[in-house]
């Protein structure tokens, strides 16, 4: 069955891409650059990919985003496989993420996990360097081809917020997103 959905190297190369990494959004680009394969063949390959239901699009502003689509029904046997024959890739933005300054908890949602809409896309809590975030937005925009909508709180104000149900901290923990790094977790 695999054999039918797969059957270019860039097929086998994106799933694999998508398979290594946190059950995140990429874009053409984002993805092309990455895999080191033509922009069109990426394209063409994950359009492919979607259509077959293995992977789920979303758009924003005319721009396509891809991920994993949890729901298709061979993914635990694709995933089981691809666990036992490959290893586990690293996401450069989480990477990028944790270096931002004293990042005491870093959430993704919004773009990143397929709700465009959500007002925020990354959420980053403690003492954040400011040059830093700038040249990480710029990067992260360019590769995702949007702006990116994003939240800096001090950990005090994090913990009332989350601790009072703010609608802003609601609306990221009700949806789908990534934990990036949570050392705030258990405190209350």
């Amino acid at each position: 069955m695999l054999e039918e959905i797969i059957d270019s190297k860039t097929d086998s190369g994106i799933l694999s891409f998508f398979l290594s990494m946190p059950e995140r959004s990429f874009s053409v680009l984002e993805v092309s650059r990455r895999l080191h394969t033509p922009y069109l063949k990426t394209a063409h390959s994950l359009a492919k990919l979607a259509s077959v239901g293995l992977l789920a699009v979303f758009s924003k502003k005319s721009k396509k985003y891809y991920y994993i689509n949890s729901h298709y029904k061979l993914l635990p046997e694709i995933k089981n496989f691809w666990a036992k024959n490959s290893q586990k890739g690293k996401d450069e933005l989480f990477s990028a993420i944790k270096r931002l300054g004293d990042v005491r908890a870093a959430f993704l949602s919004g773009i990143f996990t397929g709700y465009p809409n959500l007002p925020v896309d990354v959420l980053l809590v403690g003492k954040i360097n400011l040059k830093k975030l700038s040249d990480f937005l710029k990067a992260a925009e360019k590769m995702m081809g949007q702006e990116i909508n994003y939240s800096v709180m001090t950990v005090d104000e994090f913990l009332q917020r989350r601790n009072t149900f703010d609608k802003f901290i609601k609306d990221v923990f009700d949806y789908r997103h990534l934990v990036v790094t949570d050392e705030l977790s258990k405190k209350k």
